[in-house]
């Protein structure tokens, strides 16, 4: 009977039985968070100005560090934007209080190309993708999730309960809100193919910072001194950003986890897959991507 009951559960269900404490539902064969469903469902209802900026991302992979960098060079200046990232959230934030943003707009989204509103591709929006080793991302997603705790949660509950192994059979199987990871490379690959998008890989910001500013004030067609991207480069640093989000900026939109948690800057470092996967479930990981996505494993 429960070897039925399992095979008869959606990937949301098979996620919230492996330790998720966040309820998941399907929509559009899809993963997504219940709490956010109707907005990503009216996404692509949202006006679009032919001077947005978006900043796409899957979730964990730099999306913080970038858009500070994107509306730096928008200013002009190396100074910190008022309000976190989360006050231009797509799928977070209502169409009213999007229309409340000054133009231009560096709108940010964890949504696959299909999800966003038309007029993006009609307008020619420019994008901006961040992609980071997909091994990365499922660490850093997964201590977030098992040691973040919302401030008024009532469960007093971490997001997730499970083990590492749980944890990772959910990702790599794309059972997680937001989907498979190696689901939204390919979309975005594939849609990159189509449009002009600015790719940009976390490991060269680490390495790069300063050359990947310069690469996207180009792409944007914001050209700044020379002086300027090293300053931002700097002001965007993970100990100066991290300093600047939860000291400096108005935190109205601002995610709140109860105290002795790291937020969502917790060591902004590559690599660190090492400390958790094994050497199988790092090859098996492997597999997989190269199985989606028709390409060997690249990090």
């Amino acid at each position: 009977m429960h070897s039925i009951t399992r095979e008869m559960s959606t990937p949301a269900e098979k996620a919230m039985a492996a330790g998720i404490n966040v309820e998941l539902v399907m929509d559009d064969g899809l993963v997504q968070a219940a709490i956010v469903l109707d907005t990503i469902k009216n996404v692509k209802l949202i006006p679009i100005r032919d001077d947005d900026i978006l900043l796409c991302t899957y979730p964990k992979s730099g999306t913080h560090w970038t858009w500070e960098i994107i509306n730096m060079i928008v200013a002009g200046k190396a100074e910190y934007t008022k309000h976190w990232q989360n006050s231009a959230w797509l799928e977070y934030r209502t169409e009213e209080e999007l229309e409340t943003l000054a133009s231009p707009r560096v709108l940010h989204t964890h949504l696959l190309p299909r999800q966003l509103p038309e007029s993006v591709w009609k307008l020619e929006c420019k994008i901006v993708l961040v992609q980071r080793n997909p091994k990365d991302c499922a660490v850093s997603c997964f201590c977030q999730d098992s040691s973040q705790i919302w401030k008024d949660d009532a469960k007093d509950t971490v997001g997730f309960t499970g083990s590492w192994d749980d944890y990772l059979s959910c990702y790599q199987d794309g059972y997680m809100a937001h989907g498979s990871i190696f689901n939204y490379i390919c979309d975005w690959w594939k849609t990159a193919e189509q449009y002009s998008i600015c790719q940009v890989q976390y490991k060269d910001m680490k390495q790069n910072c300063v050359n990947e500013v310069r690469r996207m004030a180009e792409y944007l067609d914001r050209p700044l001194p020379e002086k300027t991207y090293v300053e931002i480069a700097e002001a965007c640093s993970f100990i100066n950003l991290k300093h600047a989000n939860e000291k400096i900026k108005d935190q109205t939109y601002h995610f709140q986890w109860q105290q002795g948690t790291s937020g969502y800057f917790r060591n902004g470092k590559t690599g660190d897959w090492k400390n958790y996967f094994t050497v199988a479930q790092s090859e098996k990981f492997e597999k997989i991507y190269e199985a989606k996505l028709n390409k060997p494993f690249p990090y």
